[in-house]
């Protein structure tokens, strides 16, 4: 157990590494500050494909066009079997002169064309509205698949081909945040390995000095693990700013763009401080042979 002595000697010995090898700490901070920029622009970009394409999941819907030749019973009829599905929350009957007149609304000045036409092309149809828990493309196509095997059905039409877009992105960029983070796991624990290293190395004689007074491995790591944690933590912080003031640029001119909440920044600094801890932990496993009292 450390003593009110031993632990603000400690805490002192970690702030004056930083105040001793300005230029070293400050190149490594803004080395790792530059590889955790890299992740945290990429997590930033799959965060916002990941609410782009829920948006899109809540819009998914489907329209299910009717055969012409139907009576009204028969197209009555399918309301109730189409209800009864399997993730269909809502169905909306669309006669052939409403989906008319919707056209018409959209064409806004140029519905003036539809007056040429002798009859009405559109078909009558079903909107389709889903289930929270099917707002998936696995799901909306078993429904799909389900629909299309009736006889009164002349088509289907749903939003599928952005949706899977999105999804194929968010996908990417998922694999490219795990194989950035490998790589910066990597990169960060290597450069605080051998920062810490560099360090240990200018402080032998303080160390062999140390040990001669009967301090501990323990006692003497501890100064360099609460180095590499603030380089950590600095970088992560350094990172995250930058990503902050990015952020704030674009979101002038991107409507709908998210940025980290408090809680995901604090997770990112925490991990940006294990590597920290990490990174000088190996270095003096190497360095210092005794065995750990920690």
């Amino acid at each position: 157990m450390l003593k009110g002595a031993q632990v603000r000697y400690l805490m002192k010995e970690s702030f004056a590494g930083f105040h001793r090898r300005k230029l070293t700490t400050g190149v490594t901070i803004l080395i790792m500050g530059s590889s955790l920029l890299v992740l945290a622009v990429l997590t930033l970009a799959t965060l916002n494909l990941d609410h782009l394409l829920a948006k899109a999941r809540s819009s998914i819907d489907m329209r299910v066009f009717l055969l012409e030749s139907l009576d009204p019973g028969q197209v009555a009829e399918l309301q109730p079997r189409l209800l009864v599905i399997p993730g269909v929350k809502e169905v909306k009957f669309i006669s052939s002169e409403t989906a008319l007149h919707e056209f018409r609304t959209s064409l806004g000045q140029d519905a003036g064309v539809l007056d040429f036409l002798e009859t009405n092309p559109l078909p009558a149809s079903y909107h389709i509205q889903f289930t929270a828990g099917a707002r998936n493309l696995d799901s909306v196509r078993q429904i799909r698949d389900e629909i299309a095997a009736w006889p009164e059905v002349a088509e289907i039409i749903f939003n599928q081909g952005w949706v899977d877009a999105l999804e194929g992105w968010s996908a990417r960029f998922r694999m490219a945040n795990l194989i950035t983070g490998l790589i910066v796991f990597i990169a960060v624990v290597f450069v605080i390995s051998n920062t810490v290293k560099l360090t240990m190395a200018a402080s032998s004689r303080l160390i062999q000095i140390q040990k001669l007074v009967g301090a501990t491995n323990g006692f003497i790591r501890l100064p360099f693990l609460c180095e590499g944690m603030l380089q950590g933590v600095l970088a992560g912080g350094l990172a995250m700013g930058l990503v902050a003031v990015a952020s704030s640029f674009m979101q002038n001119r991107l409507s709908g763009m998210i940025f980290f909440s408090v809680e995901q920044i604090a997770g990112f600094i925490m991990f940006c401080m294990v590597l920290g801890l990490l990174g000088s932990w190996s270095a003096m496993r190497k360095y210092l042979t005794l065995q750990s009292e920690l």
